[in-house]
């Protein structure tokens, strides 16, 4: 017997009493059928969960730990959409990185729409050194013109500061990274305003999917 239909039978059993002549709600009281409904309600929705956690989000969440350079992960519901939280060490290439978790999201996931959010270990130090370079980026994104963007990266991210740096011009993306040890800074900055859409996992998406950076903790 399944735990919605017991759930129901209970339900049953305090909302009727039967006589001959049937259903009879005489002498029932109210704040018992309420208690009792709140419980159902419970019961339905809390199996609901439950299944989704354990057939749907868990063989998601395992596929997505087993990606090189994946720290941590969470898979939460949110309405309609599932975000996938990854929290980010050394991603290697960002844009590598990033592909291979669409890739691990399209081998469990192809019903639900999906986000991707990102967080990394940014330092002050690398916060800065982006900060003096995002200007060059966005002239970047208003003028078409990548081709200066690796030389006024390499003067931003100075040796002393930053150990490593390294930027990428993808189709849809730009994806930029900073370190410093074992910190890392993750950007990745949608090319057009149809990058800033979602799509849903194991479908050819009308636009760019969505993948965001933010802190861990958010």
């Amino acid at each position: 017997m399944s735990t919605q239909f017991a759930a129901m039978r209970v339900a049953d059993a305090f909302f009727t009493r039967r006589g001959a002549d049937g259903v009879n709600f005489k002498g029932v009281r109210y704040p018992i059928i309420l208690a009792v409904l709140a419980l159902v309600l419970a019961v339905l929705f809390g199996g609901r969960w439950l299944y989704e956690s354990q057939t749907m989000d868990r063989p998601l969440e395992q596929a997505i730990r087993s990606v090189p350079g994946v720290s941590d992960v969470r898979v939460v519901q949110r309405g309609d959409t599932v975000e996938v939280r990854v929290k980010a060490g050394d991603a290697g290439k960002l844009e590598e990185f990033v592909a291979q978790l669409w890739r691990a999201i399209d081998a469990n996931e192809r019903t639900r729409r999906v986000e991707l959010r990102l967080s990394d270990s940014r330092v002050q130090a690398l916060e800065d050194a982006y900060y003096s370079f995002h200007f060059s980026l966005q002239e970047a994104m208003a003028t078409g013109l990548f081709s200066e963007l690796p030389a006024r990266l390499a003067e931003a991210a100075k040796p002393d500061v930053v150990g490593r740096s390294r930027i990428y011009v993808g189709t849809d993306y730009v994806y930029v990274q900073l370190h410093q040890g074992d910190a890392a800074l993750y950007e990745i900055v949608p090319r057009s305003a149809a990058a800033s859409g979602s799509a849903t996992a194991g479908a050819t998406p009308a636009v760019p999917r969505l993948v965001t950076v933010a802190p861990w903790g958010d």
